[in-house]
């Protein structure tokens, strides 16, 4: 299918007009190289179209679409780690019968049944199960957390194994006596769904189901029925861990109301007393019957990887990564079924290339390396990224710092820029004098209570140790009205963010894409020539993996 995918690129290109194709460049700074707005939307248009099929990991999409990268690199005399531009990510894919879904509650006073994708999702916790189901009782475990440094429990004084929970989404809240509880109004990785069904795979719980709520959860139901409506992937379960919940799921708030109320518990007055410290669990004598039978096959995706030799340090490495995979072809919606992912994450990947493009074309090479990963599988669970961190290329301790993009700014210049990280480690010393020369006020993440930190391929490298950065584009649109960036930004949340309707236009422009990269550029060049070893702040859960690390160098 190679040849596909040079033949929709010829007649993208030869077809380019009007503003997203505007060739928009700008210089970094003396000696550095420039972006070209134009190859953005060029590399964007093509990972975008249908022809791609939504760039689905384990389908012919996803592999047109790492070729397609991979030539890419080829192109820009990019080197392949080992003679391979391909890192092979296996997988299991998993896929669940609908008719055999079945989830109902019964309690003293009465049973619910919701509807299958309408008011509940559910799958199994281990996709290596053919069939997983039972009656189990159903405990409420609130935020379903074990923090210990901040004296937290909500599984103190219960064994919860072999049953059924339900779990609030995001983190405990703060309050007016301890505002800086669980990071306050910004949610820790405690608040994250896979933490919750980690946490209950640790207890031995039979399944686990997150109570879904908008505006805490930060997306609406469509997202989740459209996420999990398909096939789902995971890495191949390691026998040395305690193996995943049962069952894993989510259900409308409605329908925790309605199921709480039949053993006579009110909803609202169980979330109030769940964060407080101190809560207990609560063995509702609710029954739930539930029943997921599914077949599963075996995957194979591959991140893409190139490498830029450093001069005179080739053995200490900067990673930069960035998702190209979607949701490939799903549930049909307003006549559509494939999930084109232009702005999540075709957008990123063609930034990312332009990047790669311009570090190699730069006359002085730096003296530290660079890893380029176009990472496969983040929409099921930053899987591309996992699978490079438990087996990478290059030594993690070796690794200097991880730089991620997800999602390019499609829609105009602005005065503002996000970089999640940036206050959690000594790399914010590197981004804050660039985003000053280049005019950018550096804001703190828009929408803190959302957890975007962990929400990318950034994250499991944080997690190892690497001190890590997203550079998301600003807000504050030049020329626009105040408030006009955040209106476009839960626009796109509420009617395309993992929808058929995320799809190329031509309305886009790329000006403000090239100020996001030219950033990233900055920082990472700086990097690659500076002799320092930044770390994780004293405060930051990641530090001691950090400094175990710097240590075994």
């Amino acid at each position: 299918m190679r040849w596909l995918y040079i033949f929709v690129g010829l007649i993208s290109i030869s077809a380019a007009c009007g503003p997203a194709s505007d060739s928009i460049t700008t210089m970094s700074g003396p000696g550095i190289p420039e972006l070209s707005g134009q190859r953005i939307a060029d590399h964007m248009r093509i990972l975008a179209s249908d022809e791609f099929l939504g760039r689905g990991p384990g389908h012919p999409g996803g592999d047109l679409a790492s070729a397609y990268i991979a030539d890419r690199f080829a192109e820009y005399g990019l080197e392949a780690p080992g003679g391979s531009y391909f890192q092979e990510v296996p997988m299991v894919g998993t896929t669940t019968d609908p008719v055999t879904v079945r989830l109902s509650f019964s309690g003293t006073g009465g049973s619910v049944t919701p509807r299958y994708l309408d008011q509940f999702v559910l799958n199994a916790g281990d996709p290596t199960a053919d069939r997983i189901g039972g009656d189990a009782e159903l405990v409420f475990v609130g935020y379903g957390t074990v923090a210990p440094e901040n004296q937290w429990n909500d599984f103190q004084d219960i064994d919860v194994e072999g049953k059924y929970l339900l779990i609030l989404v995001n983190d405990p809240p703060a309050s007016i006596s301890e505002p800086d509880l669980f990071g306050g109004v910004a949610m820790t990785y405690y608040g994250r769904w896979t933490y919750k069904y980690e946490e209950a795979a640790r207890k031995g719980a039979l399944g686990a189901l997150i109570v879904h709520e908008t505006e805490p959860a930060g997306y609406p139901w469509s997202v989740v029925r459209g996420g999990w409506s398909g096939e789902q992937f995971a890495l191949p379960p390691d026998p040395s861990e305690r193996q995943p919940a049962g069952m894993v799921g989510w259900v409308s708030v409605e329908v925790a109301q309605s199921v709480l109320a039949t053993a006579g518990y009110d909803y609202d007055e169980l979330k109030t007393r769940a964060a407080i410290r101190g809560f207990t669990a609560v063995e509702t004598g609710i029954t739930v019957s539930a029943n997921v039978e599914s077949t599963s096959r075996e995957v194979e995706t591959r991140n893409v990887v190139a490498l830029l030799r450093g001069a005179t340090r080739p053995d200490e490495y900067l990673t930069v990564t960035s998702h190209y995979d979607h949701f490939g072809v799903g549930e049909t919606i307003n006549g559509d079924s494939i999930y084109n992912g232009a702005y999540d994450n075709a957008s990123g990947t063609a930034l990312l290339l332009e990047v790669a493009r311009a570090t190699s074309s730069k006359p002085i090479p730096s003296e530290r390396s660079v890893l380029f990963i176009a990472t496969a599988a983040e929409e099921q669970g930053l899987l591309g990224a996992e699978r490079y961190v438990r087996s990478p290329i290059y030594p993690l301790n070796q690794t200097v710092a991880e730089i991620n993009l997800d999602g390019a700014n499609l829609w105009g210049a602005t005065d503002d820029i996000i970089v999640h990280g940036e206050e959690r480690s000594g790399l914010g010393d590197y981004v804050r004098p660039h985003a000053a020369q280049l005019g950018l006020t550096l804001k703190p993440d828009a929408e803190p209570e959302k957890g975007f930190f962990f929400r990318s391929d950034h994250f499991p490298f944080a997690k190892a140790g690497i001190p890590s950065l997203w550079i998301e584009h600003g807000r504050d649109y030049r020329g626009r009205p105040e408030g006009w960036g955040d209106d476009l930004q839960a626009d796109y949340t509420a009617n395309r963010y993992h929808a058929p309707s995320d799809e190329f236009t031509e309305e886009f422009v790329f000006d403000g894409a090239v100020q996001q990269g030219t950033l990233m550029l900055r920082v990472l060049l700086e990097l690659a020539d500076d002799e320092t070893w930044p770390n994780w702040y004293a405060d930051q859960e990641f530090k001691a993996a950090r400094d175990a690390m710097l240590e075994n160098r």
